[in-house]
């Protein structure tokens, strides 16, 4: 039904806010990795007052959605050293999001 919400609007912000101390942009989640990213329901949250967000995928695909831009990003990729290693020359995660943000703010 257009115009209905059908995921309730608390549970949507829940998603995207980090909810515990450990989940917090900078501690060790998955691996030993740390991450300038903070954890939600399946989304990552980068630090940071924008309240962008992140999905993260095998082989760097990223979903990247900034409400302040209203820009939503979606990258394929096939990087096939990813997960090989716990480094950022490998996964690439934190200089795609630099890549991303840089889009999204473009305009700012």
């Amino acid at each position: 039904m257009a115009g209905q919400q059908i995921v309730p609007a608390a549970w949507v912000r829940d998603s995207v806010t980090v909810a515990a101390a450990h989940l917090e942009p900078g501690r060790p989640l998955v691996g030993g990795h740390h991450y300038d990213l903070g954890y939600g329901y399946q989304w990552w949250i980068p630090a940071g007052d924008r309240g962008e967000f992140t999905a993260i995928g095998v082989y760097n695909q990223f979903i990247y959605i900034d409400p302040v831009s209203s820009t939503t990003i979606v990258k394929l990729s096939a990087n096939r050293r990813y997960g090989t290693t716990t480094e950022e020359s490998t996964n690439r995660e934190m200089e795609t999001l630099a890549f991303l943000r840089a889009i999204a703010q473009h305009d700012d």
